[in-house]
C-alpha cells in the first residue's frame, strides 16, 4: 500500500514470534532493515484465502541475498530448532491465582461484569455475547458463534487483566488513536503497527463485507469515515473502528479509536495491541461467515 512497503520483499516466512524475534535481532545487527508482518495480525488476501507460516521478514530489495544468508546461519547453528513451538503461549499461573484471591464483589463493581455463585464463574459481556470465567477451573469459554476464540491467547490475556485490573471509572466519551495513548507514538510501530493497512487492503473491494461482519458481532454504525462502527469489546472497553474507501486520490484506510480512558483497565500498551489484534481476528471471522446472500 505504501511507497516503504513497495520497496520491500518477502526473504523469509516464520513459524513463531520466537523465530521472528530471532531473525529480526540477527539482521539488526548485521545493518540490515526489516519489517516483520505477522499474519496472524493480518486479514485474508483475496475472499479470505490464509497465509501459510506465522508471519515473513522483509528487506530492501537488493539485500535479499545477504538477507538470507544471515537467516541461514541461524538455521545451520540450530537456533532455530531451540524455540518453543507455535501456538504454545501459556497464560502467567500468577493470573490465574491473583483471580482466585480476589473478591469476586469488587470485580463485578469494577469491571461490571456479574459472578455466579453457583457455578463459581464470572460473566463477562463480550461483543454481541458473553465469556464465561471460571478461575477455579481454570477455563475461558466465549459463548455462541464466537466459541472458537476460547483458547485465542490474546483474548485470554486481554480478558484476565482486566478482571483485575479495571477501575470503577465510566467511559469519558472522548476517542484517541493508538499514538495518542502514553508512549504510543513509540510504541506502535514496527511489530507492533496495528492492523489497519491489512483490514483497509481487505474490505476496500468489498466494504459490504465490512457491514455484515461489524454488524454480526454488535458493531453500531457511527456516521464518521465512509463505514465506521462502535463495538463494546468489554463492559469498560469501547472500540472504534473507521474505515475510507479508497479513490483516485487517497488510499483505503482503516484506524481505531479508542476512550481515553482504557490504560485505567489495561495497564500495558502490549494489551491494547493484544486487544485489537484480536478484534481483528474476531471482525474477520465474523465476515468470512457472512452467507453469500447478504
Amino acid at each position: 500500500m505504501t511507497s516503504t512497503s513497495s520497496r520491500f520483499v518477502s526473504v523469509h516466512t516464520l513459524s513463531n514470534r520466537f523465530e521472528a524475534d530471532m531473525v529480526m535481532d540477527a539482521l539488526e545487527q548485521e545493518g540490515i532493515p526489516a519489517l516483520l508482518r505477522t499474519f496472524e495480525e493480518t486479514p485474508y488476501t483475496g475472499l479470505f484465502i490464509p497465509q501459510r507460516g506465522w508471519g515473513c521478514v522483509m528487506v530492501p530489495e537488493g539485500m535479499e541475498a545477504l538477507a538470507r544468508e544471515v537467516i541461514r546461519s541461524l538455521a545451520e547453528d540450530d537456533e532455530f530448532d531451540e524455540q518453543p513451538a507455535a501456538n504454545t503461549y501459556e497464560l502467567e499461573p500468577r493470573l490465574w491465582d491473583m483471580l482466585r484471591k480476589a473478591d469476586p464483589e469488587e470485580i463485578t463493581r469494577t469491571a461490571v461484569v456479574e459472578y455466579d455463585l453457583d457455578d463459581n464463574v464470572y460473566i463477562v459481556p463480550f461483543l454481541n455475547t458473553a465469556i464465561l470465567c471460571s478461575p477455579e477451573a481454570e477455563e475461558i469459554e466465549v459463548v455462541g458463534d464466537l466459541a472458537p476464540f476460547s483458547k485465542d491467547f490474546h483474548l485470554n490475556l486481554v480478558l484476565l487483566h482486566y478482571l483485575l485490573g479495571a477501575q470503577n471509572r465510566p467511559v469519558a466519551r472522548k476517542w484517541v488513536g493508538e499514538k495518542d495513548l502514553p508512549a504510543g507514538r513509540v510504541f506502535f510501530t514496527g511489530s507492533h503497527a496495528l492492523p489497519g493497512d491489512s483490514l483497509a487492503d481487505a474490505f476496500d473491494a468489498r466494504p459490504e463485507l465490512l457491514d455484515a461482519g461489524a454488524r454480526r458481532i454488535g458493531g453500531e454504525r457511527v456516521e464518521l469515515g465512509d463505514l465506521s462502527y462502535q463495538f463494546r469489546f468489554l463492559s469498560r472497553i469501547p472500540l472504534l473502528a473507521v474505515f475510507w474507501i479508497g479513490d483516485d486520490e487517497f488510499e483505503p484506510s482503516f484506524h481505531f479509536l479508542f476512550d481515553e480512558t482504557i490504560m485505567l483497565h489495561l495497564e500495558s500498551l502490549d494489551l491494547v495491541w493484544g486487544l485489537v489484534n484480536v478484534f481483528t481476528r474476531i471482525l474477520m471471522h465474523s465476515a468470512a461467515s457472512v452467507p453469500e446472500s447478504e
